[in-house]
């Protein structure tokens, strides 16, 4: 009768030990990969989706002010060395390297690097225009020629930023799955939550049986066993707040977009009223080329309307600052939601200390019952 219950008591320990152990791997293998999961998505935002939608703003905002800067600088009769005028160089150039960051932080895989290359073509035709425009210009203040070739500058310009919204939409929809992925969702909390919860239940039940069959109250391993499976509990938890991070970025981008489209209305506006001087200048006033001028006035008039055709109400003071503003909280935000704290070297660690406790709190017991068999 002894040796019987010698016999079960040990297999009772070795299946307690077995099931501790494996809960421990399934546990380590849940927090682990929603670990992982949630902070290489929030590593792509922050060094890809929101740089390069940002990019993409600060490109179609460089080049609006660039075109502004030519326009004025051939209305008031400006002739520099450098083209254009020293700001529209300078725009230009910042342009570039804006387009330059959306190519490196490309997000939108082969649909954006075709659109990329779409935009820096169109960008070259539209650099040589306005050079062909600054030749006439030099030549005549009021040549027709030096007209036209900026109307075909504002033209293509149009095109330009359109391309580029396409670009953005396309990066945009790369920060949208990427925030959007289970591991960023509240539902891949039950991947890691249940493991560890289902750990934690069984390492007060071998508490209790040890302290049933062996009238010991506590087994200090097995205890220790349990702060380490909480300490994986709690690191893992910290993907829920990065998660909310990763939301939060997306609103911040959002209103970027409102504050952009709000800046690069005005500077339409203001591009609109100088491009419609220099046709006056041209035609001789409005009666010489009135259908052209009211298609110049129509299409800003299109661009400076909200999405129903009429003038945007609510305008803050300063779109540019707000956009900055709003661009920081993003990347600020995606910034600490992609820092993971040691997390990925924690968990495993964490969990090679509960497997090493759990074997420790069983092995003196089975040992025991080793001498009594002999």
């Amino acid at each position: 009768m002894s040796g019987t219950l010698t016999s079960t008591t040990r297999r009772s320990l070795r299946r307690h030990r077995r099931t501790l152990l494996v809960a421990t791997a399934v546990a380590l293998a849940g927090c682990l990969s929603v670990f992982l999961g949630v902070h290489r998505a929030a590593d792509a935002v922050a060094t890809q989706s929101v740089p390069s939608v940002l990019a993409v703003y600060d490109t179609q905002v460089a080049l609006r002010a660039a075109h502004g800067a030519a326009l004025a600088g051939f209305s008031d009769g400006t002739r520099l060395l450098g083209g254009a005028g020293e700001e529209y160089q300078n725009r230009i150039a910042a342009a570039g390297q804006h387009l330059a960051e959306v190519a490196e932080r490309n997000a939108a895989g082969e649909t954006g690097s075709g659109d990329i290359q779409v935009v820096e073509a169109l960008l070259v035709t539209y650099t040589g225009l306005i050079a062909r425009a600054d030749v006439h210009f030099r030549q005549d203040q009021d040549s027709a020629l030096g007209t036209a070739a900026l109307w075909d500058a504002a033209s293509l310009l149009e095109e330009l930023l359109l391309r580029l919204d396409r670009l953005r939409q396309a990066q945009a929809a790369a920060l949208d799955e990427q925030v959007g992925r289970l591991w960023a969702s509240p539902v891949a909390a039950a991947l890691w939550l249940v493991p560890v919860l289902v750990l934690v239940g069984l390492l007060v039940r071998a508490q209790r049986f040890l302290r049933r069959r062996f009238r010991r109250r506590v087994n200090a391993p097995l205890l220790l066993a349990t702060l380490f499976v909480l300490l994986m509990g709690a690191a893992t938890s910290s993907t829920l707040w990065s998660a909310g991070q990763l939301a939060a970025t997306r609103e911040s981008v959002r209103a970027v977009e409102g504050d952009r489209r709000e800046q690069l209305t005005r500077l339409a506006a203001e591009d609109t009223d100088r491009l419609t001087d220099r046709l006056e200048a041209a035609c001789g006033g409005r009666d010489g080329c009135p259908r052209t001028i009211d298609l110049v006035d129509a299409e800003g008039g299109r661009a400076t309307a909200g999405p129903s055709g009429t003038p945007p109400s609510g305008v803050p003071a300063s779109p540019a600052g707000d956009a900055r503003t709003n661009g920081d909280v993003a990347t600020d935000r995606a910034t600490r939601a992609a820092t993971s704290h040691g997390g990925e070297f924690v968990l495993p660690v964490a969990a090679l200390c509960a497997a090493v406790a759990v074997l420790l709190g069983f092995q003196p017991r089975l040992d025991e019952y080793r001498y009594d068999e002999r």
